[in-house]
């Protein structure tokens, strides 16, 4: 699975995308400020992080990671809000939305007979011109988010019965205050004594809002900011509300699926309008793939299209490609998108050995040559962009090792697309015979063989030097590469 997020400079994918295991499962570490739970019991606690109504990866396991590892067990929500079962939940975690994606009167409704009956729900957001969907749910329980800047330093409010919350020791990244009526508690406040987080009992449940800034972000889990009050005040407001333990609550998918010949688009009410037009988008780039490649996708690859409420864009495991419905401001815009299916979908053509260092660049390059098929302007644009932003650091693309540990982001693309681009030219042929790029996927499917523990930098030019009839070490060297023959079984003929 690919995380990705724009380009600085460009509409392409970002090259910061990190390789997962699945589109499912999170494997990133427990977070050692995260409370343990104080028996080997199971949790009391079945949390519900809501991915359906705006995707993050962040809410796809990071935060349960921080704030809940020990004490509950979490499943996630891909499904539309107001379908999912609560009955046997007792947090439900939400994110401020995105745009495209309103909550709706059924959503809220159900939220309210949710807390209601117990359950406890976590609101993280801040208010912004215009104001995200979820201010539709704060001020249907009473609060309102504003665009006010919280200033310094933060402070615990009064809490009834139980010290403030913090010790005073409350992070905020960056955040906007909240505005809240009769009946809430403020319990964490900023330098002018407005509220940035706050709780309300509704029913025999627990609403609590919060400044989104007051929380972790990051995808790798390595900011889980104050988690030593964060999870404490979680597990009391959720086990207020009694589950079953032994009945485990499930991860809630995507509600709809459509059959598209051989492929299964996957979806959900609010993703519904984007579905079939990407379905179309992803239908026009899968022949051109397959033209630049001279492969089909690897056997069993690409059999699902999910489609993601979210313009971050997307991830692949391979057999399921996920796209963001909006990436790229999408429809208005549809380069973008096309390169952001030909990337995703990449990654099945060089499965299952992913390519050593340019997993990356190389699925952005495919979606680029995509692009340049369909005559748009915008794909040498990002091409020619990345080679010019690498130039920065090697202005020749033959001092620095795209291999080392400190190799700039923008030096490792711009150098992988300089040799793409260079192997497709130097090895042209007459158009009627297979490109470079062409012959290499042909040889790397005929040459490693099911069961190979790896797939090296050494393995690969191996392979592109068998691809085209010519060792490829010493240009590649000579490029700073730091590749050597004598480190694979795949040494030029």
């Amino acid at each position: 699975m690919n995380r990705h997020s724009r380009l600085p400079s460009t509409v392409g994918v970002s090259a910061r995308a990190a390789l997962l295991t699945t589109a499912l499962v999170v494997a990133a570490a427990p977070c050692q400020d995260a409370a343990r739970r104080p028996d080997r019991g199971p949790p009391r606690i079945h949390s519900v992080c809501d991915i359906s109504q705006e995707f993050t990866f962040y809410m796809d396991g990071r935060f349960h990671t921080q704030y809940l590892q020990g004490v509950a067990r979490d499943a996630r929500n891909w499904g539309s809000l107001q379908r999912l079962d609560l009955s046997n939940v007792n947090l439900l975690v939400l994110t401020g939305g995105d745009p495209h994606i309103p909550y709706t009167d059924a959503a809220i409704a159900h939220l309210d007979e949710y807390v209601r009956g117990g359950g406890a729900l976590l609101l993280m957001a801040d208010g912004s011109d215009p104001m995200p969907p979820g201010t539709v749910v704060a001020e249907y329980f009473g609060a309102r988010l504003t665009t006010t800047r919280a200033t310094r330093p933060l402070r615990g409010g009064p809490r009834d019965g139980a010290e403030p919350l913090g010790d005073g020791d409350i992070t905020l990244r960056r955040g906007n205050v909240l505005a809240i009526a009769d009946g809430w508690q403020a319990l964490v406040m900023d330098a002018a004594d407005r509220p940035l987080l706050a709780s309300r009992r509704v029913g025999t449940g627990t609403v609590l809002i919060g400044s989104r800034g007051l929380f972790g972000e990051r995808p790798d889990a390595k900011d889980p900011i104050n988690a030593t009050w964060v999870t404490p005040l979680l597990v009391e407001a959720a086990t207020r509300k009694e589950i079953d333990p032994r009945r485990h609550h499930e991860s809630t998918w995507v509600e709809h699926e459509r059959q598209l010949g051989p492929l299964t688009l996957e979806f959900q009410d609010g993703t519904a309008p984007f579905a079939e037009r990407i379905a179309g988008e992803y239908t026009a780039v899968r022949p051109h793939l397959v033209a630049i490649t001279g492969v089909e996708p690897a056997p069993g690859m690409i059999k699902r299209l999910l489609i993601l409420p979210t313009g971050g864009g997307g991830f692949s495991s391979g057999e399921r490609i996920a796209i963001g419905a909006f990436w790229g401001d999408y429809p208005e815009h549809r380069y973008p998108m096309v390169e952001l299916i030909g990337h995703e979908a990449g990654h099945s053509w060089v499965l299952p050995y992913p390519e050593p260092l340019w997993n990356e660049p190389i699925a952005t390059w495919l979606g680029i040559q995509v692009g340049r098929r369909l005559g748009m302007p915008e794909a040498q644009q990002t091409l020619d962009r990345q080679i010019r932003l690498g130039r920065r650091h090697d202005p020749d693309y033959t001092k620095v090792d795209p291999l080392a540990d400190d190799a700039p982001r923008d030096l490792v693309w711009g150098k992988s697309f300089f040799v793409f681009e260079e192997l497709e030219r130097r090895f042209a042929q007459d158009p009627a015979e297979p490109t470079a790029m062409q012959r290499y996927f042909r040889t790397k499917r005929a040459l490693l063989a099911p069961g190979r523990g790896r797939y090296s930098m050494d393995d690969c030019v191996g392979v592109w030097s068998r691809a085209v009839g010519t060792d490829l070490f010493p240009w590649f060297r000579s490029l700073a590469f730091d590749v050597d023959a004598s480190r694979t079984d795949l040494r030029p003929d």
